[in-house]
Formats: structure tokens, C-alpha cells, sequence
């Protein structure tokens, strides 16, 4: 049986009662829907998303993590509802082309990050969609893209209407309820593989441990490395730290890292000794790491680059003094002979895998088989060891970012790998974490995963990548008395304990919901209205006083700034744009466009010790200097003087900055007070007239922008006069053609201004000689 609605195509959707049970709870309020995953998510918010067009009309917004998401989306909504006007956003689309398809269309489905620039910079209002779907709903934490769209969708619009859809939220209830915050959940739909109206959709996945043993060559070097380890952990307890620990984590350094830190900010200066000490031993856990859940290939990969760090001239102290200690050199002769005896020695997890892929593909040439790795260089050596079995046709997938030598993928790239594993082009995709979430790939017979993850989210999502259409299978390889095993029961407890949170979860805000007056959605009123007509409220407007603004006339202004496009993803930009318009450009010259006097360079703690280490600090100083009257260098975060930089070194710095170059420096503990520093700056140096001046930045402009731009080259011409000569003339040309007793009309321009202007403009060009 299939569902019948005026905007789906017929037999399209299949009737499943939690589906169509669970759309109809969303139209009430805000909701989270958990479903496992290959139980239809999509299918919901596409069922919501009709409905909420045919009731109320509007436009419909549908964000997705990443470009592959996005694009499965379209054809999901195309190939089964009958409306034809979907957009598809990514940051590849050009943001005048955005402009154009967000006006136009009825569906946008996007990535996050490229909907909060435009809504920051004013290209796009979120209070025309009549609903927002968030998939994979539980990145809606911390300064993902997400917080800041709902939270902005919620403030602009009173009869907002959210879904978020997941399939993992996570095990921890602080993680839970900061979503449900974020998102201003009202109401949570659940369903798990043990309720009733789902039980018969579910075909599942039966999941096999393959624990296999260390070889005696592996363990020597595991031996020599848990030696060196240990080395390093006495000389910091002698420090005082981990007095009662027997076994010290990573979780323990780092949390040693910030209480030595603590010690140094009260002038302790032997602690900057704990502070390399802990960078060594972190380095060292990472190569035990690989060693023990990927091989002993990536493991020796992992320490040549130590030495390469600590041989480079900048590398870092740390990197230095452990590549000399005696334990780290003997550490890796074992692992270079490892590597030189590896036709002879094999890899417990390479041999296992090669064995399970042949026997799968032997039973069944058509499978399909994903290989997760949580490392990018463990991907290219599964990758290589599957090319030598019979049928095997395997194929790398990886993220965006470049890695070394190792190039990501493109978007484009990616949706292309996705389309030939399906097709069958490739039958096994060796892939990271970047194919955990929402990939639609209906054939996949087997996952295995390479190592256990210790997230149960990632669990739960790499396993989601079967068993949609059939009994899948899940294949888990460990090594033996290694954190592989630790990782595997971490998982399983956290998932759990997901469960019983997600059961408590349901219960209170069901309870909480009942107690609450509905917040009414759709009411006869707003159905009888035409699509997307909404009440106006009119607003108390005042005339702007002249002279000098109070602080009331400063939130009566609606200010113009220009940001650094590499700026947009900082909680900074988020903060501005609740007050002011911000637009993205290329600068030149700083980080934040004040005016055409002020220009704002933003650094972090970190990102300032290293301009002073790599000399780009000066360079950029010198640049503010030359090019505006009145420079600032923000920096932000604190601990300044506990990243092994000498303090006489960093006091030496900022004497510089303030007596030589004469840039004020201001210190902030976070964006949000950097946010409000810039703020109050901002309303200082603004009036109700005030232009900002374009020649000093480049990058998109638009036609207005353009044209002040050339009239600002015109001798003692403002940014201001710019705009008054051209409102007064109205063109270019016009301005470029007048006469001196034309020009002086103008106010701000004197006959002085006027004449330079017209003997500049008609002045012959001369080509001067070089000497």
C-alpha cells in the first residue's frame, strides 16, 4: 500500500505507520526524530515537508553535512514529491547564482556553513521558510553551523517549525539536552529496532569480533615504545602529576596539560619543562596507537614523522629532544627492520582482511563491501593490500583536505566515487569517517571496520551503512590485549547507555509537553491565508538626532562592515551579525573593515606566537601601518605565556607592536569578547552617514560598490563624496564629465576639490621615461 498526498507522485511511498505517525507529531512543534538507521528518515522529513507546503506553503529549507548528503537529498525529494523548484547549495555555487535560486525556488537543500554566511551578510532571511530540517541532527553542538541557523530561525520567526533527524544524538545526556536546547526541541519522536510498528522494516546485520594475536616481532617493538612511554611519565610525576594513577591516558595528559599551565601563569617557569615532556608523551601514545589497532607500517609512518619535525627548523622542542633520547632511537631501529622484513612479517588486521574480502566476494562477486579506517594513512595501505585479491576493485574515500602529499577529494569527486560503487564499478570503498554519516548505498552487503572506534555515535553509523534492504554483515577486527578490545567495550557501554538516555529522554519531554500550552503551528486562521503571507507588526521608527549618537541612537543604526571571507566560520562573525551587516570580501589588509580609518587584525594566542616565529606578524603590521590611519591587533585566548615561547621573547613582541609600529593591542578571553570590543568600536566610529571606504579591499562587488569604487580614485574624494557625487550625477560618466561649477554644487566639495578632480580627469596621460 502506498501513501496519497497531492504533492507526492503515486506509488512512491510506502505506507509505514511509524513514518506517517511520526510526520503527523512533528507538525505540532519543534521535534527530534531518532531512527535507526535504513528506517527512513529522509522518508519522514519529506512526508513533513509536503504536508507543511500544502497547509501553509512557503518555502522549505533542508541542511545536510556535507555535499554528497545534499545531493542524494535532491533526488530523493524529485524522484518522489511532484514539486519541481529545488535548489541544491553548496559553497561551490557562485553566491550571485545563490541569489537567484533561493529567490526562485520552493525547496533549498544546502550545506549549513554556505546558509549562515548569507544570512550573516543579510543575502538571505530565514523567517520565509516555513520549516527547517536539520539531518544528522547531532552536529547541533558547540559552533557548528547549525546552532547558529536555528537559533537565528527561532528568533525571526514566531511559527518557526524544526525537525532534526538522527540516528545516534550519543550516549551522554549533557550532549543530548545541549541538541534539544539548540534546536529548541518541543518534542521527541524515538523509535529503536524492539518497538512494534518498526519490527517488521528492520532486516539488521549480524556483527562478528575477530580477535587476532600480536606477532613476537610486533610485540618487541610495542615493548620498546610502552618502555619509552613510561620513561617519559616518571620524569613527570617528579612534577607532582599523577600521583595516585597507575596507568596514565591521553585524557590524563591533557588534562596535566592545562593544570601545568595554571602553574606557569603564577610564574612557576620550571613547569615549561612538564609542558614538552607532555607533548612527548602524547606523540608516543599516538605511535603506540597506531601500532596497536593499525600495523606496524603506519606506526613506522607515524615516528619518520617525528624525526622530520624534529629535524626541521621550526619543528618543535619537544619533536627535538625525543628523537635524541636513546629508548626513542632503539624504539624505532626495531620498527625500521620491521618494515624491511615485511614480505616476511605480516599484519595480523592486513592478513585478516585480505581473507574475509576473498571469501566474501567468493560467495558473492556482486557484493559490496566498505572498509572504514579511522586513519587516512591506514586507507592507503588497505587500499594497496585488497588490489592482489581475486575480484577486488577497491577504491580510496576520503575528505576535502590535503594531508601531505595526500591529496583530498572534491566534492565532486566524492558524488562520483559514491555513483561507481554503486553501480558496481568499484566493490570496495576504503573510507574514513567522512562515509559514516547518511551515505545511501542500499547494496552494501558487509561492513568491517578496521579498528573498533571508541564513539558510539561512529559505531552506530558505520553499521548503518548495511543491512538497509537485506540481512547485512559486520565484521570488527582486533588485536589482542590492546586498546582495540578497550575501544570495542567503550562503544558498546556507550551504547547502552545511549538507549536508556534516549528512553529517559522520551518520557520527560513527553511529560514536559503535555504540561506545556501547545504552541499552535497550524490553526484555522493561518489556513485560509494565501502561501507564505505573514502578519506584519509594524514598528516604532524615530528620525536619527544629529551630532554626536547616544547610546540609544546606537542600536537604531543598522551598520555595514566588511569581514575577511576567512573570518565567516568564527563565532565572532556569528556574534556581529546580530547587530550590524556584515559582508564578505577578500581583504588585503586585516581582518575586520571598520572603516576607512580602522582596520582590525584578529589573532589567536596560538596564531600570534607563530607570526612571530615565521615573521608574518611584522609584515602584516607593517601593512595595517601603511594602509590605515588607525590599526588594531586583537588577540584572543588566554595562556599566552605557556606554549613554550621565552616571556622575554613575547613582552619584547608586543613593546614592538605598541612603540614601533604604534598598533594598540587589545587582549580578549574568547570570540564573544573580541565580538564585543569590535562592537563598541564600531558604534564609536560610526554616525548615521558614514561610508566605508571600498579601495582599500578587494574581491566581489557589487555594481553600486563598483561604481563608488572608481569615483573613490578621484583626488580627496571620500568615501562619502563618493556616494554624494554620484546620487547627485548619477553616473559615473556624468561625474567624470562635470564641470568645476557642476562639481562645487555638491556639498563637501570646494572649488579646490573640484578643480584637482577636472584637471585630473582631462589631464593628458604622459608615459614617463624609465632612467
Amino acid at each position: 500500500m502506498f501513501l496519497s498526498h497531492p504533492l507526492l507522485r503515486d506509488d512512491s511511498v510506502e505506507k509505514r505507520e511509524y513514518q506517517v505517525n511520526i510526520a503527523r507529531s512533528a507538525l505540532q512543534g519543534n521535534t527530534l526524530v531518532v531512527l535507526p538507521t535504513g528506517l527512513g528518515k529522509t522518508i519522514i522529513a519529506i512526508l513533513l515537508m509536503v504536508e507543511v507546503l500544502h497547509r501553509k506553503g512557503g518555502k522549505i529549507l533542508f541542511l545536510a553535512p556535507t555535499k554528497p548528503l545534499v545531493e542524494q537529498h535532491v533526488r530523493s525529494i524529485k524522484s518522489i514529491t511532484k514539486i519541481e523548484n529545488v535548489a541544491l547549495l553548496t559553497g561551490e555555487v557562485r553566491k550571485n547564482m545563490r541569489k537567484e535560486a533561493i529567490k526562485e525556488a520552493i525547496i533549498i537543500v544546502s550545506t549549513p556553513q554556505v546558509i549562515q554566511n548569507d544570512v550573516i551578510s543579510g543575502d538571505i532571511s530565514l523567517k520565509d521558510f516555513s520549516l527547517i530540517i536539520f539531518d544528522e541532527a547531532h552536529r547541533a553542538v558547540g559552533n557548528y553551523a547549525y546552532v547558529y541557523i536555528a537559533k537565528e530561525y527561532r528568533r525571526s520567526r514566531d511559527d518557526h517549525l524544526i525537525l532534526g533527524i538522527t540516528a545516534s544524538p550519543g550516549g551522554n545526556e549533557e550532549k543530548i539536552m545541549e541538541i534539544v536546547e539548540n534546536l529548541g526541541i518541543e518534542n521527541v519522536e524515538i523509535r529503536t529496532t524492539d518497538d512494534e510498528d518498526v519490527k517488521p522494516y528492520v532486516k539488521g546485520f549480524r556483527i562478528r569480533w575477530v580477535e587476532l594475536p600480536m606477532p613476537d616481532e610486533i610485540k618487541n617493538l610495542h615493548h620498546s615504545l610502552r618502555e619509552l612511554y613510561d620513561s617519559v611519565i616518571s620524569q613527570l610525576r617528579k612534577f607532582g602529576l599523577f600521583p595516585t594513577l597507575k596507568r596514565v591516558t591521553r585524557g590524563d595528559l591533557l588534562r596535566a596539560q592545562k593544570q601545568v599551565q595554571m602553574e606557569i601563569q603564577e610564574g612557576k617557569s620550571e613547569y615549561y619543562q612538564a609542558v614538552m615532556l607532555i607533548t612527548q608523551a602524547i606523540k608516543v601514545d599516538y605511535a603506540l596507537e597506531y601500532l596497536e589497532t593499525q600495523g606496524f607500517e603506519a606506526c613506522y609512518n607515524y615516528l619518520e614523522k617525528i624525526i622530520e619535525e624534529g629535524n626541521s627548523r621550526g619543528g618543535s622542542k619537544a619533536a627535538r629532544m625525543l628523537i635524541r633520547d636513546k629508548k626513542f632511537i632503539d624504539a624505532f631501529k626495531l620498527a625500521r627492520e620491521l618494515i624491511g622484513r615485511r614480505e616476511e612479517i605480516e599484519n595480523p588486521k592486513l592478513n585478516a582482511l585480505r581473507v574475509i574480502v576473498r571469501k566474501e566476494l567468493s560467495a558473492n562477486p556482486d557484493s559490496r563491501i566498505i572498509v572504514f579506517t579511522h586513519f587516512r594513512e591506514t586507507s592507503v595501505l588497505v587500499a594497496d593490500a585488497l588490489k592482489d585479491v581475486p575480484n577486488a576493485r577497491p577504491i580510496r574515500f576520503v575528505g576535502q583536505a590535503n594531508k601531505g602529499e595526500d591529496k583530498g577529494l572534491k566534492q565532486k569527486e566524492q558524488v562520483e566515487i559514491i555513483k561507481k560503487f554503486r553501480e558496481g564499478e568499484h566493490n570496495i570503498l576504503v573510507a574514513t569517517s567522512v562515509a559514516e554519516e547518511g551515505l545511501d548505498i542500499p547494496a552494501t552487503d558487509t561492513v568491517i571496520f578496521y579498528e573498533p572506534v571508541p564513539s558510539e555515535i561512529r559505531s552506530i553509523q558505520r553499521r548503518g551503512r548495511t543491512g538497509r534492504t537485506k540481512m547485512g554483515k559486520v565484521v570488527i577486527l582486533t588485536i589482542k590485549g590492546t586498546r582495540d578490545t578497550a575501544y570495542l567495550w567503550s562503544s558498546r557501554n556507550k551504547e547502552k547507555k545511549m538507549k536508556n538516555e534516549l528512553l529517559w529522554l522520551r518520557m520527560l519531554l513527553q511529560d514536559k509537553l503535555n504540561k506545556m500550552p501547545s504552541r499552535r503551528i497550524f490553526n484555522e486562521v493561518e489556513e485560509n491565508l494565501p502561501p507564505g503571507r505573514e502578519e506584519k507588526k509594524e514598528k516604532a521608527s524615530s528620525a536619527p538626532r544629529k551630532g554626536q549618537l547616544t547610546l540609544v541612537d546606537f542600536e537604531e543604526v543598522k551598520i555595514k562592515i566588511y569581514v575577511d571571507h576567512r573570518e565567516f566560520r568564527s563565532q565572532v562573525v556569528k556574534e556581529l551579525a546580530r547587530n550590524f551587516t556584515v559582508v564578505p570580501v577578500q581583504l588585503d589588509v586585516g581582518d575586520y573593515l571598520i572603516s576607512s580609518r580602522i582596520v582590525v587584525e584578529r589573532k589567536s594566542t596560538e596564531d600570534f606566537l607563530e607570526s612571530i616565529k615565521d615573521g608574518r606578524l611584522f609584515e602584516q603590521l607593517v601593512s595595517m601601518r601603511k594602509n590605515y590611519e588607525s590599526p588594531v591587533l586583537i588577540i584572543e585566548g588566554e595562556n599566552l605565556f605557556s606554549r613554550g615561547f621565552h616571556e622575554n621573547a613575547i613582552y619584547g613582541a608586543l613593546a614592538s607592536i605598541i612603540g614601533d609600529y604604534r598598533i594598540p593591542v587589545i587582549f580578549t578571553r574568547n570570540p564573544r569578547e573580541t565580538a564585543k570590543f569590535i562592537s563598541s568600536l564600531i558604534r564609536r566610529e560610526y554616525s548615521p552617514r558614514k561610508e566605508v571606504a571600498l579601495r582599500k579591499m578587494r574581491g566581489a562587488m557589487s555594481e553600486e560598490e563598483r561604481q563608488r569604487y572608481i569615483i573613490e580614485s578621484l583626488p580627496s574624494v571620500s568615501a562619502t563624496l563618493s556616494k554624494r557625487l554620484l546620487e547627485h550625477f548619477g553616473s559615473v560618466r556624468d561625474v567624470i564629465n562635470a564641470e568645476v561649477g557642476e562639481l562645487i554644487q555638491v556639498k563637501g566639495i570646494g572649488r579646490k576639490t573640484a578643480e584637482e578632480i577636472h584637471h585630473i580627469v582631462n589631464k593628458r596621460y604622459e608615459k614617463k621615461e624609465s632612467a
